[in-house]
């Protein structure tokens, strides 16, 4: 722990280590060397945004990757504040806690450099460029990883995680008005930036209503760190020293970030015809052209619903959709799988399938045929034809959807993704073919809620969790019987991941790092049957927002 011996900027090295090993550990729990690219650029923008001498940079870059450099930064915490209760005592440590930064500043610079931005600010000539010479500048990028990065950060520091989302939407605001100003004339210009000062109070506002705490905080620092995060900090929220933006090519390219090229998936025709689809479109649920996307997927649909069945989803306590949209795909099929659904439920079979589903769930996932009474067997054939279908749908549209992603028309920046029964079956299925692809740094999180897969089907899951940067959330419950019922014609999957979550310890026995993704939520208290995850949506996910 030589780093931590450094008086005069521990600090500023403590910090840049810690936010260093948060993207090795991302990066080890992301598969594969395509991530260590990324987690080399991730470090550079770090230092630089932290201002680190470049004499110390080839130690910082040396920090461990995986299991290692989540041991080091717990061992890093454990040193500072030590060092910290030894300053409260009065015994002379190097390294006092008594100079906070600002968390807001912290999470401004943060969200600035996991953008690659920190670079192109240190660049004192780079507001003078020429729209040609600007357009030569990489795309902005915002990977998924970055966004997992920047939040296990917050968590080591005991932040709220909402102080990510908040500083994203000011910073995504502040690029949207730099990159317009390009089309205006100089006296707009002017009347932009004086604005843009005008606001800086009323932004941090907006950021503090939203949850964002900025004192008693555990972040410990010395002067010499807070000069560089001031700066930082602001030139986030105020994007100073950014002026390129307000080019032609700046302007392409906070267009290419946010997706709003063409209006994002919202606005694209995709082929569904080799994919055999009649239907596959996006209807978009909430507008912010925030730095992170949200795609919905239902599983089935209310044919007499005319909205969207998240929409109220959108008023969920402490649940951030950034932009939002709905996947359809083949909405006739859905909205006949509900009715089928419907009935099969308040059929006269249901008292008799009760008692049936009491014994299986007992009996801990036993779903074969034999364990269903006969009357209830034949009723099967009201919801057996559609299920089938809405199987086979779900998985070409969940290809179709890796195809999207995968081009990016949801911007270059993070995705989540949502979905309930044949919709979370979708998701899967899009996750294992970004794995197969090798297209990493798309997916953020995932929240599958009353999946019909194989909870044992460890390569699968694998797959999943290293196409996931942050976390892979299952809403699971017991008590789901038309689930267990519908799933029962599967002989060799003896255990659902809908109706009891997944087993981290199983699938990844030797990867703490691997384990820590998989967050398993029991619904049994709100889901009682399947319909439940599209009559009580909103309830569902309140209770998944606290695991985001």
């Amino acid at each position: 722990m030589e780093l931590l011996e450094v008086k005069d900027s521990l600090a500023r090295h403590w910090l840049a280590a810690l936010c260093i090993c948060s993207g090795r550990c991302v990066m080890a729990a992301g598969g594969g060397a395509e991530s260590r690219a990324w987690s080399e650029q991730f470090a550079q923008s770090v230092l630089e945004w932290l201002h680190v001498p470049e004499a110390d940079w080839a130690d910082l870059r040396a920090m461990p990757h995986g299991d290692a450099a989540n041991d080091m930064a717990l061992l890093m915490l454990r040193c500072m504040r030590s060092d910290g209760e030894a300053a409260e005592a009065g015994a002379g440590a190097s390294v006092s806690l008594k100079v906070a930064s600002d968390p807001d500043r912290l999470a401004a610079g943060l969200v600035l450099a996991c953008l690659g931005l920190g670079s192109v600010q240190a660049a004192g000539g780079i507001k003078a460029l020429a729209p040609a010479q600007a357009g030569t500048l990489p795309p902005l990028e915002y990977d998924a990883r970055s966004r997992a990065a920047a939040f296990a950060v917050c968590a080591w520091l005991d932040l709220p995680s909402q102080l990510v989302g908040a500083h994203e939407a000011l910073v995504a605001g502040r690029l949207e008005r730099a990159a317009g100003s390009g089309q205006l004339g100089d006296a707009s210009a002017r009347a932009l930036n004086d604005d843009r000062r005008r606001k800086w109070g009323w932004g941090k506002r907006l950021a503090a209503g939203a949850g964002v705490v900025v004192a008693g905080t555990l972040v410990g620092v010395t002067a010499g760190l807070a000069a560089p995060l001031m700066a930082a900090g602001l030139g986030a929220v105020g994007i100073g020293g950014l002026g390129f933006l307000a080019t032609g090519g700046g302007a392409a390219m906070v267009g290419s970030l946010l997706g709003v090229a063409g209006g994002g998936v919202a606005g694209q025709r995709f082929n569904t015809r080799l994919r055999g689809l009649r239907e596959f479109y996006f209807t978009q649920l909430a507008r912010g052209h925030t730095l992170h996307a949200t795609v919905l997927v239902p599983g089935f649909l209310d044919a007499a619903a005319a909205a969207s069945p998240f929409a109220p989803v959108r008023g969920a306590m402490g649940l951030d959709l950034g932009d939002a949209y709905t996947l359809y795909f083949e909405p006739a099929e859905l909205a006949a799988l509900q009715g089928a659904v419907s009935r099969f439920v308040s059929s006269s079979a249901r008292s008799a399938a009760v008692s049936a589903v009491l014994a299986q769930t007992a009996l801990a996932g036993l779903l074969g045929a034999f364990t269903w009474p006969l009357a209830v067997l034949k009723l099967g054939q009201l919801i057996d034809s559609p299920w089938a279908v809405g199987i086979e749908r779900a998985r070409r549209a969940g290809r179709l959807l890796a195809d999207v992603l995968e081009s990016h028309a949801h911007g270059t920046r993070p995705v989540t993704l949502v979905g309930y029964s044949l919709g979370a079956l979708a998701v899967t299925t899009c996750l294992q073919e970004l794995h197969s692809r090798r297209a990493f740094g798309v997916v953020e999180t995932a929240v599958l809620l009353g999946v019909p897969a194989d909870s044992t089907a460890a390569a699968a899951w694998v797959a999943c969790c290293h196409c996931v940067s942050r976390r892979l959330i299952i809403g699971h419950s017991r008590s789901d019987w038309v689930l267990a019922f519908l799933f029962r014609a599967s002989s060799l999957c003896v255990r659902l991941a809908g109706l009891e979550g997944l087993a981290p310890a199983a699938l990844f026995p030797d990867s703490p790092l691997m384990r820590r993704k998989i967050v398993n939520v029991d619904l049994g208290d709100i889901v009682s049957q399947h319909a439940d995850y599209l009559g009580r949506l909103d309830d569902i996910m309140l209770e998944v927002s606290r695991h985001l």
